[in-house]
Order: C-alpha cells, then structure tokens, then sequence
C-alpha cells in the first residue's frame, strides 16, 4: 500500500499538499508556506491547485459512501 492511500476519508490543506508533493516537507502559517524542502526541486503548489485536490478528496469520499 502506497504511504498516499493512508489518507483516504482525509482531506485538507496538509493532506492536499503531501498528495500534490508527497516528497516536501513543509510548514504553513495562514496561508503561506514558511518552510519548503523538496528534494525533487518543485516549487510549493498554488491555493488553487490546493483547493482543487480538496475538492476531489472531498468527492471520492462521497462516491465510496453513498
């Protein structure tokens, strides 16, 4: 099992982002990424990239409990 697939039934903005770039390690303060360590050298993700990733999360869990 993928590390990724522990989070299913989860969503928010940690999880989107660990989804989005599962290899950053980061810190946020509001919405600003205060700390960003990426060894693949991606850059953090937009808040609408974010958001997007919430919203799917949101539905898959929708899907599986409906």
């Amino acid at each position: 099992m993928d590390i990724i697939d522990q989070y299913l039934g989860l969503w928010g903005v940690d999880v989107a982002v660990k989804k989005l770039r599962p290899h950053a390690q980061f810190e946020l303060t509001n919405t600003t990424f205060t700390k960003w360590v990426d060894p693949t050298g991606t850059q953090p993700p937009t808040w609408e990239e974010i958001n997007q990733q919430i919203q799917i999360d949101k539905k898959q869990w929708d899907t599986l409990h409906t």
